[in-house]
């Protein structure tokens, strides 16, 4: 037995208004045209009618006018009454004749006859032709009476129209008579057919509305009387009421047919699919890598390989992405979070903003890198991303153990280098970190940004680029949030204490060496040879004690050239002049190392690239010059390019911001080195920050020495350290010559010869 067809309720249309009926339309019409022609018969033929009594009236009231006016004109000349009389009797024989009114040439009466309406005195004098005038009740014809004899008068005649009004009154009732009862039978006769029509009609629709509402059972509608256009309709309609139901029968049958079929594709598929799940259920559970994709709203799918919660964990309830993040790493959860917004907010392209998603994680030990492809469907947004998570824990090892090769290497050429300069850095460098560490515990924030920075150019300097990158992040740390935690600090110390003992174990004896160089010696044989005296000799050889300046300015230029090499600047030509001058190296060790942050600055604010000095016709490469003198009272070093020189109106408007002096060269100099000064918007590896200068002029004034600054925008810039005579009296000797009265040493970068003008 075939199941009941599912019974559907037609729905008229959303903007369909329900109409008329279609006996209503049929009745209508049917009484429209009745109405039509009732108003044809009993208006306009009755209407017409009583015009043509009008007119008959009006054209005897004339006619009366013309003859009684002949027959009455011997009277109006002999004032003959009687021949008037004799006239108005004739004529009154007439019942349409109201009154007869004859004037005589004076406008006096003549002869009446019935009596004259009122208001027709002014209208019987002077007249020239017959006129007639009509009045509801009444048509007067006024004529003038002229006789041969000259004599004129005027004849009055009014006719009633009572009978005319009596025959309207009555044609018009009998037309509404008329017009009722044929109203009457054509509302029959319209409701009769109407409701045949109606009848019929209802009848298809009902069938209709039955068959679309899914109901084939109708019985075929019964077609009776004549075959007129709606039972033709009607045949036509069962006729096709049958090849329906003979259709659907049919597609029945094939749906039965088909749905066999496609269940057992359906199945077939399935077994398929099952097994298909089975084996990427073996591959997802057996693969190296974490594998799922992320919908719009970053949930993940139920497809996804077993590392991913062996590594992270179980996967939560909301099957947030986000969610699982935040319970191993909440920092980068909430860094995944503000990028995913980015993503959906679609302002920028979809590989853009995925570049800005976190790419490492770190969990339990194991260092994770993170991969995002889109997922494009049919629009241009994306459907699906698609995570990939790898373990690159054995890799990054490898890479650290390669990092801490290569920075060892190069500890090792700089200790054959430069062994007493090397031992000199790794000392200031454990003290700054040991520094830090107490700067943390103290809170100290300015001493511990110039602390960093200080440790940070050093181990740049000397190719120690993870210490360089812990103190850079710690720079970055103290800028954003003012204070470094002891958690954070601990990285640094780690790489620092492995670094320590690898030095310790490659410098090994560190027992005191003296070097001189060819001149110092050809000296020391020309005073033997010569006889000087024993005390000078011994001056000299005891001056073999002190550092020569020459082997610090030979380190500052390698450090120059290096950082130059390293930051892909233009290539730098150092001259040393160092005049054979030694120092105590303990006394001066800090000031020396303070120099490097002066250098640096040249290197990232003083020096054009290539292109630029080519274009201002300066010479490739750049030139430096390192020179340290010593004239009568005061000994001078300097530093010095043709760079760019500094931009003193830059300067001038970031110590206005900072709210420091610029109102003189001076104030200018002081705000140069003044901590948080910095003429650069952006913070590089170099420079940026605004400590460097500030630690310089520090370890300058420590040994009582003073700062002066000169600089020509384009030309280069010139930075001197003076110290007074008396605080370096015997703290300084110049190798192969007598004592000599106390000096003054001055210690300077010369970019330019003249300074600005002061403001």
């Amino acid at each position: 037995m075939q199941p009941a067809p599912e019974r559907l309720n037609p729905q008229p249309a959303a903007n369909a208004k329900r109409g008329l009926s279609i006996f209503q339309k049929l009745l209508t019409l049917i009484l429209l045209l009745v109405v039509g022609v009732v108003l044809l018969l009993a208006v306009y033929f009755p209407a017409r009618q009583i015009a043509e009594m009008r007119r008959a009236l009006e054209a005897k009231a004339q006619t009366y006018g013309r003859l009684v006016s002949k027959q009455v004109e011997s009277a109006v000349a002999f004032d003959d009454q009687e021949t008037a009389r004799e006239v108005f009797e004739s004529v009154a024989q007439d019942t349409d004749i109201d009154s007869l009114t004859l004037f005589n040439a004076k406008g006096e009466v003549l002869r009446a006859r019935g009596s004259l309406s009122s208001d027709l005195g002014s209208k019987t004098k002077g007249i020239s032709q017959q006129e007639l005038l009509v009045s509801p009740e009444r048509l007067t014809v006024v004529a003038p009476v002229i006789s041969l004899e000259g004599p004129k008068g005027t004849l009055v005649i009014e006719l009633t129209q009572r009978k005319l009004n009596e025959q309207r009154r009555r044609v018009e009732r009998d037309a509404v008579l008329a017009g009722l009862l044929a109203l009457l039978v054509g509302a029959l006769g319209a409701s009769s057919i109407a409701l045949s029509l109606g009848r019929r009609l209802r009848a298809i629709a009902s069938a209709a509305n039955a068959v679309a509402g899914g109901d084939l059972n109708q019985k075929p509608i019964t077609v009776t009387g004549n075959l007129d256009e709606i039972g033709t309709v009607t045949v036509a309609f069962n006729a096709m009421l049958k090849q329906i139901r003979d259709l659907v029968a049919q597609i029945r049958e094939s749906a039965q047919q088909e749905q066999q079929r496609l269940e057992g594709l359906v199945s077939a598929r399935t077994r398929e699919l099952d097994a298909r799940n089975v084996d990427m259920r073996r591959v997802l559970d057996n693969v190296a890598q974490g594998l799922f994709t992320l919908d719009r709203r970053c949930r993940m799918s139920l497809e996804r390989s077993a590392m991913v919660e062996r590594w992270l964990g179980s996967v939560p309830e909301s099957g947030s992405f986000t969610d699982l993040l935040a319970t191993v790493a909440p920092d980068t959860a909430s860094w995944f979070a503000l990028g995913w917004e980015a993503l959906l907010d679609d302002v920028l392209p979809p590989e853009v903003c995925l570049d800005q998603l976190p790419k490492q994680l770190r969990v339990g030990g194991l260092d994770l890198e993170l991969e995002y492809r889109p997922i494009f469907g049919a629009t241009a947004q994306f459907e699906r991303i698609l995570v990939v998570l790898s373990d690159v824990t054995a890799l990054r090892e490898r890479e650290r153990a390669e990092a801490d090769e290569r920075e060892v290497t190069k500890l090792f050429a700089r200790v054959i280098a430069d062994r007493s300069g090397f031992l000199e850095f790794f000392s200031e460098a454990h003290g700054l970190v040991e520094n830090i560490g107490r700067y943390v515990e103290t809170n100290r924030a300015q001493d511990l940004a110039r602390a960093l920075h200080t440790l940070k150019g050093n181990a740049c300097i000397y190719g120690i680029d993870t210490v360089a990158q812990h103190a850079h992040r710690l720079e970055d740390q103290l800028a954003e949030d003012g204070v470094i935690s002891p958690a954070a600090l601990a990285p640094l110390r780690q790489r620092w204490s492995a670094l320590a003992t690898k030095v310790r174990l490659l410098l090994g004896d560190q027992s005191l060496k003296i070097e001189i160089d060819d001149v110092e010696y050809q000296q020391i044989l020309e005073a033997i040879e010569h006889g000087r005296p024993r005390s000078e000799i011994r001056q000299m050889v005891e001056a073999w004690r002190l550092e020569p300046t020459q082997v610090r300015l030979a380190r500052l230029a390698d450090q120059v050239t290096s950082l130059a090499r390293r930051q892909d600047k233009v290539p730098v030509t150092v001259r040393i002049e160092s005049n054979q001058i030694r120092l105590k190296s303990e006394e001066w060790a800090q000031f020396w190392g303070a120099c490097v942050h002066l250098l640096r600055n040249s290197v990232d604010h003083g020096l054009e690239p290539a292109a630029e000095r080519n274009q201002l016709g300066k010479p490739v490469p750049a030139q430096l010059l390192l020179r340290t003198s010593l004239d009568a009272d005061r000994f001078t070093v300097e530093f010095g390019d043709d760079g760019r020189g500094i931009d003193w109106d830059a300067v001038r408007k970031k110590a206005r911001s900072l709210g420091l002096p610029s109102a003189s060269h001076e104030d200018l100099v002081d705000g140069l080195f003044a901590d948080g000064l910095s003429t650069r918007d952006e913070v590089t590896e170099l420079s940026g920050r605004g400590v460097g200068l500030g630690v310089v002029r520090d370890e300058c004034r420590k040994l009582g020495g003073s700062v002066e600054v000169s600089s020509v925008r384009g030309q280069g810039a010139t930075f001197r350290f003076i110290w007074p005579s008396a605080v370096i009296n015997g703290k300084s000797t110049r190798a192969g010559a007598p004592s000599k009265p106390p000096l003054s040493i001055s210690v300077g970068l010369r970019w330019a010869s003249n300074p600005p003008p002061a403001e």
